[in-house]
């Protein structure tokens, strides 16, 4: 027993001294740990101050290029050939294309004043703001606002620049692209023999075909003012509009934009309102839908109108009435083709603010021009 006992005693020992080791060990562990945790955090704070410290002694160029290296830019989006072309409507060639076409004027714009009714003339003692943007991106902002009617609060944060300054640029572009496409008002009504020569096959047994129009509405913001509330109010639409006339020709082409009206104007109001009838031509013929009851304005020019049969009190149309109608839906369509690229701009697609009504007029020619960059919808 004695013997047994004496052998045991050496085995606690032992034991007692590795696990005195083994915690020896784990504390050596834990306090290595907790020491580098806190150069971790030093190290961290350094490296913050460092940052904070650089970034404040960067000069305002070197901080500008470098805010802008991601910038939302034209240079970096025509890289991409499809994303180009969803925010702008344009392929990379039909933007370049419109770019040549505007001309040298594009780079010596003076921003409009949003405040008065004429463009912003400060005088020379005291230039006005700065370019913030190159030309090209200001038309690239422009032309993404018409296409997807971003907010202004958008395109600030996507170009670095402010609120006014996007108001600003968008309002001078809009202008200067109206006043670069008025010229092409007069030319972009083709004769009828330049026409017939192009017009597209299915036009062939309409010898005369001149254009085929349609109005179309846009929702607009509800006028304070009740006489222009009611003025505003569509009927058909059950809402305040505006109103404009669209004619294009036989290969989609658009040829004739009018201004804005107020919608409760008629289909015929407007076609006399508008300047149409002063393009047209004696034999001329205009394709178009039964609300334009406009034979006598026509006879006056020598123009002849095609409409879809009436039923005038029948219960339905003759076979050869019926093959009728339908033919001419099938070429009258493309003119509800043209309008909807027009309204695939979507800032038509939106309610228009009150703010834009001295220049809507000026914005919806400037979107028929810029469909008419695209390729044709009939060929």
């Amino acid at each position: 027993m004695t013997d047994k006992c004496l052998q045991v005693k050496p085995q606690e020992a032992s034991m007692s001294t590795q696990t005195e080791r083994n915690i020896n060990i784990e504390l050596e562990v834990r306090i290595e740990n907790s020491m580098l945790k806190n150069k971790v955090k030093l190290l961290q704070n350094e490296v913050d101050h460092l940052q904070t410290s650089s970034s404040l002694k960067l000069p305002n160029k070197q901080k500008s290029s470098v805010e802008t290296s991601s910038e939302f830019t034209f240079d970096v989006i025509m890289k991409d050939k499809e994303k180009f072309k969803y925010y702008t409507g344009l392929t990379i060639s039909q933007f370049m294309c419109l770019w040549e076409y505007l001309g040298p004027s594009k780079n010596k714009l003076v921003y409009w004043n949003s405040d008065c009714e004429y463009p912003d003339r400060s005088p020379t003692k005291r230039p006005g703001p700065k370019r913030k943007l190159e030309p090209k991106n200001e038309l690239f902002m422009t032309l993404m606002r018409l296409r997807h009617g971003f907010l202004v609060e958008d395109l600030s944060y996507r170009f670095n620049v402010s609120t006014s300054m996007v108001s600003r640029i968008i309002l001078t572009w809009v202008q200067f692209l109206y006043k670069r496409f008025l010229p092409l008002r007069s030319k972009m009504f083709p004769s009828r023999s330049h026409l017939r020569k192009f017009a597209p096959k299915s036009f062939k047994k309409y010898k005369n075909i001149r254009c085929i129009i349609d109005c179309t509405e846009v929702f607009v913001q509800q006028p304070r003012d009740f006489g222009k509330q009611g003025n505003c109010y569509s009927s058909y639409k059950g809402h305040t509009t505006y109103k404009f006339l669209v004619a294009i020709a036989p290969n989609g082409a658009i040829v004739f934009v009018s201004d804005a009206f107020e919608g409760s104007i008629s289909d015929k109001d407007i076609v006399i309102k508008s300047g149409f009838l002063d393009h047209l031509e004696n034999g001329d013929v205009i394709m178009a839908d039964r609300g334009f009851v406009i034979d006598d304005l026509l006879m006056t020019r020598g123009a002849k109108l095609v409409l879809p049969p009436f039923l005038g009190g029948r219960t339905k149309l003759s076979a050869q009435e019926e093959a009728s109608t339908k033919d001419i839906a099938k070429h009258r369509i493309h003119v509800e083709r043209t309008i909807e690229r027009m309204k695939k701009f979507r800032i038509l697609q939106k309610t228009i603010p009150l703010s834009l009504e001295p220049v809507f007029s000026q914005l919806i020619f400037v979107v028929g021009c810029l469909v008419n960059f695209q390729d044709p919808i009939v060929k």
